[in-house]
């Protein structure tokens, strides 16, 4: 290849390699510029607002009021018609070229750049430029009055030394520096002589020789007038400089000389004695401009000039940040002086540190965006009186702090947005002159000028604002009380001009909390204003201006116009009146209007009252539905509506006048148009229209009360007797009316299945149900039937149905209705029904005779009676239960009669309680009855006893029960019984024997022991003298025994035997009544009492065996009542025999008796150690063998051994080699005012294992930890090794065997860790041997419901609690505590901390269902490049969500994070798609409490937090990743909800050992949203937290990328592309060397 060649080669790779280095150039530049949408992170208020001047959310226009630019730009973007200035109007734009000044440095440490130019004729400087990071004394920043003019140094004005004064023209200026010279001249009063001294001394040339003296003279010089440089600062500025001017000749203003004698001359100096070139000295600063500045820094002169940008520098949105003070964080107070006329768009946008702003009298304008963004912001401070005529358009927008503002009254404009986001925004004065006639010239008012201002109470227009107003302007003002309009012709609109926000959206918002619904606007009775709210039905106040005091006051009257929905326009209108005593003053009712929804609340009043005849004769209306708050109804309110055929109370204690519901005696002049003309009869001359109440039964009601007695007439006095009908409404849905003859109230109809069609299709029959409960009562029978889910309002019409509630009030029910409901429901009936009862004077026979499907009865009531059969053969009843009665209730003859399912019955054992005959006839399977209160009553062994009401001794045999097991009555049963019941004993189908030979009884009632086939033996006691009739009717009776005091006899006592005479013993005394009667009756007789024998044998236990076995040749024959002998118990290796089973003393039946055996009582030889306290009681008592020592784990607790000003320290004496029973008491220490309890607490097993004590401020003693199975020690928390200086806990933390550090599980740490006077000393020694474990404070107990955390602990001790992991579908909601006063760190999180009390305490967690989960969808690349798919500019608020997508998918499921829709994450170190959850975890939110009192002490009351469980799964979402070595995940968070408030005072940390692991969090705002970036390094428990007693005012630093996140994957490509273009620019090819010649 020849040299040509090659060197042509080299030369086109050389252009290849600088071609392809400059296209990777450039393409790392363009993926820089990128915009990243899905990580992008909207800067600031100017993107949250960018959607306000969207031409979709506002028609026709940009903007409403704002103050464009100029002509052209208002132009295209304001809406037509608008007078506000334009911005080249106020504040002068400066042109491109002008020279730019600054300032020196001022005190505080400010300077500023500024132009200097001619407005209207006023020379003013003009802010543009000031330095943002130095630091201000007190953080205050004054706007200067007057400010001199300085530049760059230019030409050979020298290096380093800084500015230069400057004129007008931009020139630098200069002054003569002078310095004082010396020389010798003659002294013309001193001349020289001869020697004779007289003769003058001449020089050579004939001149007087004088004597010489010293002369100073001045020599000149040009300097430049540095601002450093304060020798020249206070010559004269009108002759003393000098400006460069070539060909001049300054000359000297200081008489200086040029060195020869001659004055001194300067050329190229003039002296600036014009004003073009003077110095410009206290130029007077009269605005703020509305332009950046480019600068350029010279490193000769090390200073900056700055520039109008060629494109005149405009601040937009796009260089909101360039505005003047913009985002300064030094600036907390701003003054602005008297002289300010105008500030600029964006001047102090985002200055989050701004706390307070003073205004002067001469601003005239606050332009776009001015304050936007001052979170920080709480005070301004404008002069009523001062000038400013506009406030631009977002000009405070999301000043967050700001709490009030006043329009001063030369105030036109208010732009739009104005004060929007303005959340504290309470107080907004636009009236300065207070109610009276208002001097404010507001002429214009922009679009949602105060939205989202949530304190906002109230807003008065002046009386001069005529303009009228979009509603949109208080969108979003949710704590709004009243508009107050002073102008006739000012009204309100929507949608037309402004936001889309409408009325009714408007109305939603205020009927919720917190001002439910007592808004109202505030006007004259002749303004559009009031119009306006009839048509819209807004409430209205009346004001008027009152000419004798100069103010507008209230009227006292507040109107509401109701339109009902189902009537149009003005017929459809009703109007209501109240004042301020809550008083229905007037009404007007739309003519077509017949159901009447009377309001609440009517502005902030309601209707207490309701006067005299407001609403009579009022032909047209059906139904009227009363508010709660109605108090009183006047005589007459509604005599005369004769087709009123519903009223609803929502209050049960209305006072209701006279005739107040007269519904039929129509006493108008003329009926209404669509009434019939008359009132209505029926054929039975009844009225035609039915009127029913409906609303609460009960005794308290007045409504009720009303309607169920005389008063509840409503006929006139040609009709029938009518009562008003009284229904309980939903969802009992029970129906009422008074019976007068009763003379009570009585149900008469309940729900039953049969009916649920009328629920569902008579509207007139249940005006009250809702369409969705008609809806459901179409389908519930069917899905009940089916087995189907049901809806609630489905549950509750089966629930109506099945279980019936009869409440107090309700005296009666209507004969046969049960029994009629329960054979019309038969046939769907899948369950038993259940009645509980708090009403119903009596239970009468006919009630609920036959129910077969009654289960349950429940009687709260003062039911006094439960009549005769009332439940004959309700066989499916089970349950009875009678709580009580003040009255004095009586259980009539066979009241239970055939309830042959009945098991449980409850009745009360009070004194006035009283039996009829066998209440439980054929009730087979009822064993027992409960006597709830008293002991007048009583059931054993199933017969019912009346006891003595002195004694309590059993009296009277009541019922022995059907489903007894036992087929004797032992005379021990009927011991001392004095009377029996008739019918006691009957159809005891059973029984065998009843021995009444103890008893006292003295007759036997007719039918006692009817109907017992299987009895055979009776025995009467002497006392007995009567047998009544039917007393043995078709008994089995086999032998009767009786004593000759026996002289009385039924005529029928012995009908109906079973058996004939000849087979029935009588045993008497010979000769005896019943002996003689006996023997001539065909009786067989005897005279002697029948001995029964009966068969007993024992089972014992067989070692060999190893079971029980019958004992041979024990079984014996015993004589009745009398004992069996047992034999001698075999014995149980290890157990020691305790008795035998059944007891065999009294044997009366044959019997197998068991041996029954316990386990030895391993103490039963030992010796009984008994420990005391101080005062000598008993604190426990321990079992050691004899020799034997008290282990330390066997010590007793102590936790109740406290003693004011003393500490346990042991016991009194050697508890080792123990020999005899002992006694020891506890020993104590006096405590000195420097001595401080220290305790060692096991965190495990929460046990205190030593104290003792030290002196404040001294160091904790290190002891041996205590060894726990299955865990490791990890450390001590707090810090042992602290000085300390009061009580305090220290916890041994251990960690579990196994875990990985990582584990939120993995580490158990302290519950408390400071509990005042808390003592316990295992070990502490007061004499030889002594060893201790106790503790000396009093503890209390804390029971954690739902959760962990239950112990005891000492009073100001704080253990954690935790509530449980909630369940599917449910969140954890708060804490309930009692006692209510106990302090909690915070009753929402779900880990929190308590301070004990000196009580016990109980904790309660509870849970709430979830609402439906909100959920946004993302695309995720894994990289962490997402596109949120979300065109809303503003994320949805939802509390959980999930962000999926690409790889990565965020699933949120936990309360308190809303704005789920800004969610985003990036998985590092791995390709693979992941889901990230994050949860709510019990052990999580432990973990980072512990971490937090770790951090910051056991008092985090004042520690707002927000924990979480993040963890990462598979991409199926249901494998937990447990290896996440390598992993990372960078997550960008919205705030939650409580934190939002401390912007950038939050703080984020994992946590890992319990102790924070502290991250360094960005934060940025995402559509509005506040939120935080951070990278997890570890899946555990994290935490937002902030310190609220360390917060720096607007401490936030927004990281908001401007075109991309610096950690993006694309800047990795533009950093490998500028590399490779680097590359190929740096290499140089290889040449080849020539082989060297030999």
């Amino acid at each position: 290849m020849t040299k040509g060649t090659r060197k042509n080669n080299r030369r086109l790779k050389k252009t290849v390699r600088k071609t392809l280095g400059t296209l990777f150039l450039i393409s790392a530049i363009v993926v820089a510029a990128i915009p990243t949408e899905g990580l992008h992170a909207e800067e600031d208020a100017v993107a949250q607002a960018a959607g306000h001047t969207h031409n979709t959310t506002h028609s026709g226009s940009d903007y409403k009021v704002s103050i464009r630019k100029d002509a052209a730009e208002k132009t295209a973007q304001l809406k037509q018609g608008s007078n506000v200035p334009t911005m080249d109007m106020l504040i002068p734009a400066v042109p491109v070229g002008a020279t730019i000044y600054t300032t020196s440095t001022n005190e505080d440490g400010s300077n500023y750049q500024f132009a200097y130019m001619s407005v209207n004729g006023v020379w003013s400087a003009i802010l543009l430029g000031y330095n943002k990071d130095n630091t201000l004394p007190n953080n205050t920043l004054t706007i200067p009055n007057k400010v001199n003019a300085y530049i760059q140094p230019t030409g050979n004005l020298g290096t380093g030394n800084g500015y230069v004064a400057a004129n007008l023209n931009g020139e630098p200026l200069y002054y003569e520096a002078t310095t004082e010279c010396t020389r010798m001249v003659d002294d013309k009063s001193r001349p020289k002589y001869q020697e004779d001294g007289k003769t003058p001394l001449l020089d050579a040339s004939g001149n007087q020789v004088y004597e010489q003296k010293e002369e100073t003279y001045l020599v000149g010089e040009m300097k430049p007038c540095y601002a450093t440089d304060n020798a020249w600062k206070d010559l004269d500025v009108f002759s003393k400089f000098y400006y460069y001017s070539q060909g001049a000749n300054g000359s000297s203003v200081n008489n200086a000389e040029d060195g020869n004698g001659n004055p001194a001359v300067y050329p190229n100096y003039a002296i600036a004695g014009d004003s073009a070139h003077q110095w410009i000295k206290d130029a007077e600063v009269k605005y703020i401009g509305n332009q950046y500045l480019d600068s350029a820094f010279d490193t000769t002169t090390n200073t900056y000039k700055w520039s109008i940008p060629a494109d005149g520098g405009y601040i937009t949105a796009a260089t909101a940040s360039k505005g003047i003070f913009a985002q300064a964080g030094n600036i907390g107070t701003l003054i602005i002086g008297e002289d300010l006329v105008g500030i600029g768009n964006y001047a102090f946008y985002e200055c989050t540190g701004l706390n307070d702003v003073e205004f002067g009298n001469g601003i005239t304008v606050i332009g776009n965006y001015a304050f936007a963004g001052c979170g920080s912001m709480k005070n301004v401070n404008i002069p009523d009186k001062c000038n400013l005529g506009q406030i631009g358009d977002h000009a405070f927008y999301s000043c967050t702090n700001l709490t009030s503002f006043t329009i001063p009254i030369n105030t036109k404009y208010i732009g739009d947005y104005a004060f929007a986001e303005c959340r504290f925004l309470s107080d907004v004065e636009m009236c300065n002159s207070g109610s009276s006639t208002s001097a404010s010239n507001l002429k214009e008012l922009g679009w949602n000028v105060f939205e989202n201002c949530e304190t906002l109470s109230s807003l008065t227009f002046p009386e001069s604002y005529s303009e009228n107003v979009d509603i949109s302007i208080v969108k979003g003002c949710k704590n709004l009380r009243y508009i107050t309009v002073r102008n006739k012709q000012l009204t309100f609109t929507e949608k037309e001009d402004g936001d889309v926000y409408c009325f009714d959206c408007f109305k939603e918002m205020l009927s919720e909390e917190p001002v439910n619904g007592t808004f109202y606007f505030e006007g004259r009775s002749d303004s559009l204003l009031h119009s306006f709210t009839r048509e819209n039905c807004f409430a209205f106040s009346y004001i008027d201006y009152n000419s004798n005091t100069t103010q507008y006051e209230s009227l006292n009257k507040y109107e509401l116009t109701v339109q009902d929905p189902d009537v149009a326009g003005e017929e459809g209108r009703s109007t209501y009146v109240v004042n301020s005593s809550n008083e229905l003053i007037s009404s007007t009712i739309g003519a077509n209007v017949s159901s009447l929804n009377i309001p609440d609340p009517i502005g902030p009043y309601h209707i207490y009252n309701i006067g005299a005849n407001i609403f009579a004769n009022n032909c047209n209306l059906k139904l009227v539905s009363l508010p709660a708050a109605v108090q009183s109804i006047g005589e007459g309110a509604f005599r005369g509506c004769h087709n009123l055929a519903t009223v609803i109370f929502n209050n049960s204690s209305v006072v209701i006048g006279m005739d107040a519901f007269k519904t039929q005696e129509y006493t108008g002049a003329g009926h209404r148009q669509g009434c019939s003309g008359t009132v209505e009869n029926e054929a039975d001359n009844s009225p035609k229209v039915k009127l029913t109440f409906v609303g609460e039964i009960s005794p308290d009601s007045t409504p009720y009360n009303y309607a169920m007695g005389y008063y509840g007439r409503y006929n006139n006095s040609s009709q029938v007797e009518s009562y008003i009908t009284y229904c309980s409404g939903w969802p009992s849905n029970l129906v009422v009316q008074y019976n007068a003859e009763k003379d009570a109230s009585e149900l008469i109809n309940f729900p039953a299945f049969s009916e649920l069609s009328d629920y569902a299709n008579d509207t007139t029959k249940y005006p009250y149900l809702t369409e969705a409960q008609r809806e459901a009562a179409k389908t519930a029978l069917d899905k009940y039937s089916s087995g189907e889910a049901l809806t609630e309002d489905q549950k509750s019409f089966i629930d109506s149905a099945m279980n019936v509630v009869i409440p107090a009030g309700i005296r009666q029910i209507q004969d046969g209705l049960f029994q009629k409901k329960e054979d019309a429901d038969i046939a769907y009936l899948k369950d038993n029904k259940t009645l509980t009862i708090y009403g119903l004077d009596n239970i009468e026979a006919g009630d609920f005779q036959g129910a077969e499907k009654l289960s349950s009865v429940e009687i709260y009531g003062n039911t006094s009676t439960i009549a005769k059969e009332a439940f004959k053969d309700c066989t499916g009843l089970t349950t009875f239960k009678f709580n009580g009665s003040d009255n004095y209730p009586s259980v009539e003859d066979y009241a239970f009669s055939g309830c042959t399912e009945l098991t449980d019955v409850s009745l009360p054992g009070s004194v006035n309680l009283a039996f009829g005959r066998i209440p439980f006839k054929n009730c087979k399977k009822l064993k027992n009855v409960d006597f709830l209160e008293g002991a007048l009553y009583v059931c054993d062994n199933s017969i019912i006893y009346g006891c003595d009401q002195v004694t309590g001794a059993k009296g009277a045999i009541i019922e022995c029960l059907e489903g007894r097991d036992n087929k004797y009555v032992k005379a021990s049963e009927t011991a001392g019984i004095k009377s029996i019941a008739a019918e006691a004993f009957r159809y005891g189908d059973t029984l065998r024997e009843i021995d009444l030979s103890q008893s006292e009884i003295n007759e036997v009632p007719e039918y006692a022991f009817a109907d017992t086939p299987e009895l055979r033996t009776v025995k009467l006691p002497n006392s007995c003298k009567t047998i009544n009739d039917n007393a043995f009717y078709n008994s089995g009776l086999e032998r009767l025994e009786a004593t000759q005091n026996l002289t009385l006899l039924g005529q029928k006592a012995f009908d109906g035997l079973t058996k004939p005479h000849s087979d029935i013993v009588i045993c008497s005394p010979e000769n005896s009544y019943l002996y003689n009667y006996a023997k001539l009756n065909g009786f067989i007789v005897d005279t002697t009492p029948l001995e029964e024998y009966f068969t007993v044998n024992f089972r014992d236990w067989n070692e060999e065996l190893g079971q029980y076995v019958l004992i041979p040749d024990a079984e014996q024959r015993v004589k009745g009542g009398e004992a069996a002998t047992p034999p001698t118990p075999a014995g149980k290796s290890g157990e020691t025999f305790q008795y035998w089973d059944p007891d065999p003393s009294e044997i009366t039946a044959d019997t197998v008796c068991v041996a029954i055996y316990s386990k030895d009582d391993p103490d039963a030889n030992k010796l009984t150690v008994t420990f005391l306290d101080w005062d000598d009681s008993v604190v426990k008592e321990i079992k050691v063998s004899s020799g034997g020592s008290i282990a330390d784990a066997d010590l007793p607790n102590t936790a109740t051994l406290t003693r004011d000003g003393y500490l346990f320290i042991g016991w009194d004496r050697d508890l080792t080699n123990i020999t005899e029973n002992i006694t020891t008491k506890a020993v104590y220490k006096a405590l000195s005012e420097d001595d401080i309890v220290v305790r060692y607490i096991n965190s495990v097993t929460k046990e205190v294992f030593y104290q003792t004590t030290i002196k404040k401020g001294t160091v904790a003693p290190s002891i041996q930890t205590p060894a726990v199975s299955g865990y490791t020690f990890k450390e001590w928390l707090p810090d042992i090794a602290a000085a300390i200086t009061e009580n305090t806990d220290f916890y041994a933390v251990y960690e579990a065997n196994g875990s990985n550090g990582g584990n939120s599980g993995g580490t158990t740490s302290p519950g408390a860790s400071t509990s005042p006077g808390a003592s316990t000393s295992p070990g502490a020694t007061t004499s030889p041997g002594s060893n201790n474990n106790a503790t000396t404070a009093k503890m209390y107990t804390l029971t954690v419901k739902n959760g962990s955390g239950s112990g005891s602990y000492v009073a100001g001790s704080q253990p954690i609690i935790v509530a449980n992991d909630p369940a599917a579908n449910q969140q954890f909601s708060s804490w309930s505590i009692d006692p209510a006063n106990t302090t909690i760190a915070s009753k929402v999180l779900s880990a929190t901390v308590i301070t004990m009390p000196e009580a016990n305490v109980t904790v309660t967690a509870n849970y709430t269902a979830k609402s439906g989960s909100g959920s946004k969808t993302s695309t995720s690349t894994g990289s962490g490049n997402s596109t949120n798919s979300n065109s809303n500019r503003r994320p949805s608020s939802t509390t959980t969500g999930t962000v999926s997508g690409g790889r990565t998918t965020v699933v949120i499921d936990k309360n308190g994070l809303s704005n789920t829709g800004v969610v985003s994450a990036t998985v590092n170190g791995s390709s693979d798609n992941f889901v990230i959850k994050i949860t709510e975890s019990a052990a999580a939110s432990e973990e980072v409490v512990k971490a937090l009192m770790a951090e910051y002490g056991s008092d985090i009351s004042a520690i707002k937090y927000f924990p979480m469980d993040i963890s990462l799964y598979d991409s199926t979402g249901n494998t937990k990743i447990t290896d996440t070595t390598g992993l990372s995940i960078s997550i960008t968070l919205p705030l939650p909800d409580s934190l939002i408030t401390y912007a950038g005072n939050n703080k984020v940390a994992g946590v890992v050992n319990s102790k924070l692991d502290k991250l360094s969090p960005k934060f940025s705002t995402i559509s509005g949203v506040s939120c935080v970036t951070f990278t997890a390094e570890h899946f555990s428990p994290y935490v937002i937290y902030v310190d609220t007693n360390n917060l720096t005012a607007g401490a936030i630093a927004d990281s908001t990328p401007k075109t991309g996140d610096g950690i993006h994957p694309k800047w990795f490509l533009s950093m490998g592309l500028a590399c490779l273009s680097i590359v190929f620019f740096m290499k140089k090819d290889k040449k080849t060397l020539k082989a060297a010649r030999v």
